[in-house]
């Protein structure tokens, strides 16, 4: 919920008017396609036997997640830096 909190805040104070629309929809697309890849996944794996390898799976998303999000603050590109202030003094 806390994380639902926060993004609600960026979207509310750190994006344009113009662009919250489109960034809100983004989210909420690549969210849902992730959970459909997953509910895929679990479906087709379905014995408990494979427990491991999902769980194996769901960690290896969220590293990925992090470390493209962690690339995108260090090198962010014109389009981020217009989207959101950047101030290289943090």
């Amino acid at each position: 919920m806390s994380y639902d909190v926060i993004g609600q805040q960026i979207l509310q104070t750190g994006i344009p008017a113009s662009k919250a629309n489109l960034i809100g929809t983004t989210e909420v697309s690549v969210a849902s396609l992730a959970e459909s890849i997953m509910l895929g996944v679990a479906i087709v794996v379905n014995d408990v036997s494979h427990f491991g390898f999902l769980a194996t799976l769901s960690l290896v998303s969220v590293v990925g997640a992090a470390c493209l999000y962690c690339r995108w603050l260090e090198n962010p590109t014109d389009t981020q830096r217009t989207l959101f202030s950047f101030s290289p003094h943090l």
